[in-house]
C-alpha cells in the first residue's frame, strides 16, 4: 500500500508566509536532512522505514561534497508552484517519489526527501548503471586505453579470449558504438536464456560474449536495429580488457573517486566475474546529481576532462530514433523519443514550445534529466513504474524555469519581464532588405560601442564583443548566444573567453596569430601561426575554403595594410601584400574574403569616400587579379564610420558596424551592428564584371 506521510509543519508555515524557509535553518543545515543510521543503512529497501514528515529545501546545504549550491531564485509565482508539487509528491500525487533535486547553471538550488529517501542512502538504481558503465568507458577513452575512432571497430577486435571459428554470421560487424546504442544485433530467445543459466561456469570473463555469439541470430544490418538489451554488457567486457587491473578497481579509482562518490554499492555479476553493467547498483541522490553535472560540463569535473567532450555530446544526443518504441516514463507532453550512448533522449512539450531533454533512466523511477536550453538538471528517485515522470517534469518543473532563462539581461534597460523571446534564425529578427538596420537593438547592438558580432559556421552560435569599463579600466566583454531548438539563449562563458574567426568548414578557430584545431575529441591545444607572423600587428583576420588567409596590419603610418597567405602543400606561406588597388588611402583594416575567394571587403578611408571609414570590395577577375574597389554605396556608408564586414555563412547577410551618436547626446557614440540583404554584393559583382569588360574593349581599341 502507498503510505502518505505529514509534511514538516514549519516547512509549510515557512511557505504561507513569504516562502521563507528560515524557520527551518540550523547553524549546521546539513544536519536537517534526513539520514538513515548505521543500522538502517544495512537494511533492504524494503525494510528501510518511511520517513514521517517530508524534507524540502530551497536553499539546499554545503555539505562540502563537491556540489555547488545556490538559492531557488525564480519568481514568487512559479516558486510558489513549484512548492506546491513537492506538497503534491508528499502525498504520492505523483508516484512514489524518495527525492527529487533541482540543479540550474551547474548550482543545486532544491533539494527535497521523501518517504525512503535519505541523504546519505544509496539508492537502487536499476538501468540508470547502465548510463555510468558508459561513462566508464568515456573515461577509459579520456586516458588513452581507447580512442574515440574505436568505437567504430569491431567489438571482438578487443576480446582476443573469444573463438572466431563458433560465431554466427556477422558477429564481427557489432562495433563498440552499436552496442552503447544498443544496435548490436544480438537476438536471444527465451529458450536460450534459460540454456545460459544452466552453464553459469562457462560464462565467467569473456564467456558470456562468447555464447552470445554462438547462440544469436545472424548478425545483419536488418537486425542490427534499436533493441533494448544486451549491449552494457558487452562494453563492460571491452572496459575489463583495456584498462589496467580490473574494470572495478578502474571504476573506483578514476570515475568514482575523481567525483568524490564514495558511498554507493556496484555489485558484481555472479556470471562473469565483472562489475554489473547494466543494473544492480545504488547510488545517492547528490552522487547521481553529480553525474549529471558531468553530463552538464561536457565531461568535466572541477575542472579536470574526466571525460571526451565528444564523447558526452554523442551520448546525450539523439542517435538513434527511438520513436516507434514504449515510450518510457512519457505522457501527453514527451515525444520524439531518442536514444544516445545508454542516455535515453525526447522532447518535453510547454505551451507551444520543445524543449530538448536527455535522461539517464532506470525501473521505478530513478533520473538523471538534463535540459541543455534551460541548463536545468533534475534528479528524482522514486519506487513506482507506473508513474509519468517525463510528464510531470514538463507540466510541473520546466514551467517554473522558462521565463528566467529566456529572459537574459542586456546592457540595455530589457527587464526579465520585457526581454524578447529570441527566436528563428536570426535572433526572431525582421530580416532587412535592400537598406540597412540596425541587428537586434537592445540586445546585440546596445549602447555600449564596440558591438560587434558573428555567427559560428552552422548559424547556431552568434558571438558578441563590446567594451565595458571594469574597475576603471576599459576591458572587451564577450557574450555567446546559442541557438537551442528555435530559440536562442545567452550562455555563460568563462574569464578569458575570446570571440574567434572560424574557418568556412568550422574545422579552425583562429585567435589572431593562434588557432585550434577540430579534433576527434574536442579541440586541439592552441598552436601559432608562427614565423613571419609574429612581427605583424594583427587585428582582424578571415579565411577561405581553401585556407586562404586575410589580415590586416596596423602601421605606424596609419595606411594600415591588408596581406594573404595562402596554404601551399600543407605549409603556410609567409604573408604578402595584397595589390594597391586595394592597399590604397589610409586606416585599411577588418578583411573579410568569400569562401570562394571570389571577391574581398574590407574598410579604410579614401578621399572619394563618404567621410570617415567606409566598407570596400574588390572582386577577383577572370585572370585571377583583383579588381578595382568598389565603394559599397550609401546604402551602407554614411558620414560616420562603417567597418568590420563580413557575410553570413549562409551568403545571405552583410553585416559591419557603424558608429552613431547616442540619443540625446550628438557628442557622445556607440558602436551598432548592422546588416543588409547580401544582394548588393552581386549588384555590385554585375557592375565590376561590365567595367572590366570595358577596361579590356578599350585597351584593345
Amino acid at each position: 500500500m502507498k503510505k502518505k506521510f505529514k509534511l514538516r509543519s514549519l516547512i509549510i508555515a515557512a511557505m504561507l508566509t513569504g516562502f521563507s524557509f528560515s524557520a527551518t535553518a540550523t547553524k549546521d543545515k546539513s544536519a536537517n536532512a534526513p539520514e538513515v543510521s548505521a543500522t538502517e543503512a544495512s537494511l533492504a529497501y524494503s525494510e528501510i522505514p518511511y520517513l514521517e514528515e517530508a524534507f524540502i529545501d530551497a536553499t539546499p546545504a554545503d555539505r562540502k561534497d563537491g556540489i555547488l549550491v545556490g538559492e531557488l531564485g525564480i519568481d514568487g509565482g512559479n516558486k510558489k508552484k513549484l512548492i506546491k508539487l513537492a506538497q503534491e509528491i508528499a502525498t504520492n500525487q505523483h508516484g512514489i517519489y524518495d527525492s527529487l533535486l533541482i540543479a540550474q547553471k551547474g548550482k543545486l538550488i532544491f533539494e527535497s526527501y521523501y518517504s525512503k529517501g535519505r541523504v546519505n542512502l544509496p539508492h537502487y538504481q536499476a538501468s540508470a548503471t547502465k548510463a555510468y558503465t558508459g561513462l566508464a568507458l568515456g573515461r577509459a577513452i579520456q586516458l588513452g586505453h581507447l580512442s574515440m575512432a574505436d568505437l567504430d571497430k569491431p567489438l571482438v577486435n578487443f576480446l582476443k579470449g573469444l573463438d572466431p571459428s563458433k560465431f554466427v554470421k556477422g558477429a564481427k560487424k557489432i562495433t563498440l558504438r552499436d552496442a552503447l546504442t544498443m544496435r548490436s544485433g544480438i537476438r536471444i530467445s527465451d529458450e536460450q536464456r534459460n540454456e545460459l543459466r544452466k552453464i553459469p561456469t562457462q560464462l565467467k570473463g569473456q564467456g558470456q560474449v562468447q555464447a552470445l555469439l554462438e547462440r544469436s541470430v545472424p548478425i545483419t544490418d536488418d537486425s542490427q536495429t534499436f533493441k533494448y538489451g544486451w549491449g552494457p554488457e558487452l562494453v563492460m567486457q571491452v572496459i575489463e580488457v583495456v584498462v589496467p587491473g580490473t574494470a572495478k578497481d578502474f571504476i573506483k579509482k578514476e570515475l568514482l573517486d575523481k567525483m568524490g562518490i564514495v558511498n554507493y554499492r556496484w555489485r558484481t555479476n555472479g556470471k562473469t566475474g565483472q562489475p554489473e553493467s547494466g543494473w544492480r547498483t545504488n547510488m545517492t541522490s547528490r552522487a547521481m546529481l553529480k553525474f549529471g553535472l558531468l553530463a552538464r560540463n561536457k565531461g568535466q569535473w572541477q575542472g579536470e576532462q574526466l571525460i571526451p567532450k565528444a564523447f558526452i555530446i554523442q551520448a546525450t544526443s539523439k542517435l538513434v530514433d527511438t520513436s516507434d518504441q514504449e515510450l518510457h516514463y512519457g505522457g501527453k507532453d514527451v515525444s520524439n523519443q531518442c536514444y544516445g550512448y545508454f542516455w535515453w533522449c525526447a522532447d518535453l512539450k510547454v505551451g507551444n514550445e520543445n524543449y530538448f531533454s536527455s535522461s539517464a533512466q532506470g525501473g521505478n523511477g530513478q533520473f538523471i534529466t538534463f535540459v541543455e536550453e534551460l541548463d536545468l538538471l533534475i534528479v528524482h528517485t522514486a519506487s513506482d513504474n507506473d508513474a509519468s515522470y517525463l510528464q510531470t517534469t514538463a507540466e510541473r518543473i520546466l514551467p517554473a524555469f522558462i521565463q528566467n532563462s529566456i529572459a537574459t539581461k542586456s546592457d540595455n534597460n530589457f527587464t526579465k519581464d520585457d526581454f524578447p523571446i529570441l527566436k528563428g534564425p536570426y535572433f526572431g529578427q525582421k530580416t532587412p532588405e535592400l537598406n540597412s538596420e540596425v541587428f537586434a537593438p537592445g540586445i546585440v547592438s546596445t549602447n555600449a560601442w564596440g558591438d560587434v558580432g558573428s555567427f559560428s559556421p552552422d548559424m547556431n552560435k552568434f558571438y558578441v564583443s563590446r567594451w565595458r569599463v571594469k574597475n576603471d579600466k576599459r576591458e572587451t566583454a564577450e557574450l555567446l548566444y546559442k541557438r537551442m531548438g528555435d530559440k536562442w539563449h545567452e550562455v555563460e562563458v568563462p574569464d578569458g573567453f575570446k570571440r574567434p574567426f572560424h574557418s568556412p568548414d568550422g574545422k579552425t578557430l583562429h585567435f589572431g596569430k593562434q588557432y585550434k584545431e577540430r579534433t576527434v575529441d574536442g579541440w586541439s591545444e592552441m598552436k601559432k601561426l608562427g614565423g613571419d607572423f609574429e612581427k605583424i600587428h594583427l587585428m582582424g583576420l578571415s579565411a577561405s575554403r581553401n585556407n586562404t588567409l586575410v589580415l590586416d596590419e596596423f602601421t605606424r603610418d596609419g595606411s594600415g595594410l591588408l596581406r594573404y597567405s595562402r596554404l601551399v602543400d600543407g605549409k603556410r606561406e609567409t604573408p604578402k601584400p595584397l595589390p594597391k588597388v586595394i592597399n590604397t588611402g589610409k586606416w585599411n583594416a577588418h578583411p573579410f574574403i568569400a569562401p570562394d575567394e571570389s571577391y574581398i571587403l574590407w574598410d579604410g578611408e579614401r578621399e572619394n569616400g563618404f567621410g570617415d571609414n567606409d566598407i570596400y570590395i574588390s572582386f577577383r577577375l577572370e585572370d585571377g587579379a583583383w579588381g578595382e574597389a568598389m565603394n559599397l554605396g550609401n546604402r551602407v556608408n554614411t558620414e560616420a564610420g562603417e567597418g568590420g564586414p563580413q557575410v553570413t555563412p549562409d551568403g545571405k547577410y552583410l553585416f559591419f558596424n557603424r558608429g552613431v551618436a547616442k540619443a540625446p547626446s550628438k557628442t557622445e557614440f556607440q558602436s551598432d551592428l548592422f546588416w543588409i540583404d547580401a544582394q548588393i554584393i552581386e549588384t555590385l559583382r554585375t557592375k565590376s564584371q561590365l567595367n572590366n569588360k570595358l577596361t579590356i574593349a578599350f585597351s584593345k581599341e
